[in-house]
């Protein structure tokens, strides 16, 4: 019998023989749920004993946590933490841990991807095309990337690694959004710090990459979109919940801005009938920007690295419900 169990509560990958290789030198198995768990009570039937657990979506709440009889580390599979009971697992002194930096190229390639094909109307060319439709004369309203203004809502790594990259289409301007970098860093990279309102009125491109919070949910509104061009196109590869689903519909329906590139969404798998499928100005993605087979390497590995610091009795490298 081996010293630990490590239990991965979330599946979705090719293999884990990254995570069983890190992980064979403590002598931890790494034992996969026969299903994916979606619920706090699958969690706590196949993980209440495990030394260790590995998770991607599944809730974590408090039920599960105080459940666990021994557990020493959740490692989340991604960035995001919103799904996990931070507080609780602090008071039961079990280390939270995510990989920060795995996917910061892929996120970031993907954002531009999706502005690209809204700024394009690629998705409409396509079908097009694929109808027999060989167009030569488009009527459709479609800008340049040079010289227009973007904007960036939340100023963290992907949004810098999109910055980066986007340099390389001579913008007007790069407006950035967020009230915890400092202006000097952000015009260092060659961009403006501006207030919120500012951005959304000045930019002709938005793209979303702020983190979940009581401050950021629904921060692209009603009255948010009501503030931007009728000609503005807005990305978002964040979180689902930074925009209101409803008023985006709503927006996109009466005109108020021209195109929208989703990879996230409030509340997923996003629904055939949802009013953003039917969409001809719309572009979606199944919550696939962080993927590509080197991010998944990176992200399995550095989940597992995590255990095995901490089942060797060290703390995280990226702990984040520190005491």
């Amino acid at each position: 019998m081996a010293k630990y169990k490590v239990v991965v509560v979330s599946l979705g990958y090719e293999t884990y023989d990254y995570e069983r290789e890190i992980l064979k030198p403590i002598d931890a198995e790494v034992t996969l749920t026969p299903k994916d768990c979606t619920t706090e009570d699958e969690v706590i039937e196949v993980a209440r004993a495990a030394d260790a657990i590995l998770v991607r979506e599944t809730p974590i709440g408090a039920k599960v946590i105080e459940s666990f009889d021994r557990c020493k580390i959740i490692a989340r599979y991604g960035v995001g933490i919103d799904n996990i009971d931070l507080e609780c697992a602090r008071q039961k002194k079990i280390y939270v841990s995510n990989v920060p930096d795995y996917g910061t190229e892929d996120v970031s390639d993907h954002a531009v991807a999706l502005l690209l094909a809204c700024i394009r109307t690629l998705l409409v060319r396509d079908q097009n095309l694929r109808k027999g439709i060989f167009e030569t004369d488009i009527k459709d309203e479609i800008y340049r990337t040079t010289g227009k203004n973007l904007g960036i809502i939340g100023y963290g790594k992907i949004a810098r690694a999109v910055h980066r990259k986007w340099k390389g289409f001579l913008p007007g301007s790069v407006l950035v959004y967020d009230p915890f970098v400092d202006a000097d860093e952000i015009a260092k990279n060659g961009g403006e710090k501006v207030d919120l309102d500012t951005l959304l009125a000045a930019s002709d491109y938005i793209t979303l990459h702020t983190p979940l919070t009581s401050e950021t949910q629904h921060i692209i509104g009603e009255t948010a979109l009501k503030k931007m061009k009728k000609t503005a196109i807005l990305v978002n590869t964040s979180r689902g919940a930074v925009i209101h689903e409803d008023a985006l519909v709503k927006a996109l329906d009466e005109g108020e801005i021209l195109a929208v590139g989703l990879d996230v969404f409030e509340n997923e798998p996003i629904g055939k009938d949802h009013p953003l499928v039917s969409m001809s100005n719309v572009i979606l993605t199944s919550h696939v920007a962080w993927f590509s087979k080197d991010s998944a390497r990176d992200l399995q590995t550095g989940a597992a690295g995590e255990i095995l610091r901490v089942l060797s009795g060290k703390p995280p490298v990226n702990w984040v419900n520190p005491w």
